[in-house]
């Protein structure tokens, strides 16, 4: 049996803050999801069938990436438009995390 290669996969970044509303002098965290070719990922299909008293049946089907070796750290980078300084609390296969205290927002912004 031969083992598929998994297709040339492009990094993913997305972030999230803790909350959508903060004042100056705030502490905000910024959460980072990334994933990139270490991971080797490849699609599981799930399927599901049911049926009932009448013998009526339903199918359905979802998907999900499974990342076929660890992920690694990726090196991530984190600014913002007030020109705050960011301090890496954790990056962990997958997730980063970062805080910053808000600063005053720069003239004319």
């Amino acid at each position: 049996m031969t083992t598929p290669t998994p297709p040339a996969v492009s990094p993913t970044l997305s972030i999230t803050t803790d909350a959508p509303v903060y004042n100056v002098g705030d502490e905000l965290q910024v959460t980072a999801q990334y994933s990139d070719a270490s991971a080797s990922p490849m699609t599981l299909t799930i399927s599901a069938t049911a049926t009932d008293a009448a013998g009526n049946t339903v199918s359905a089907t979802t998907t999900a990436t499974v990342n076929t070796t660890e992920q690694q750290p990726m090196q991530v980078g984190v600014d913002d438009s007030f020109g705050d300084s960011y301090t890496q609390v954790s990056n962990a296969g997958g997730t980063a995390v970062y805080t910053t205290t808000i600063g005053t927002p720069p003239a004319g912004a």
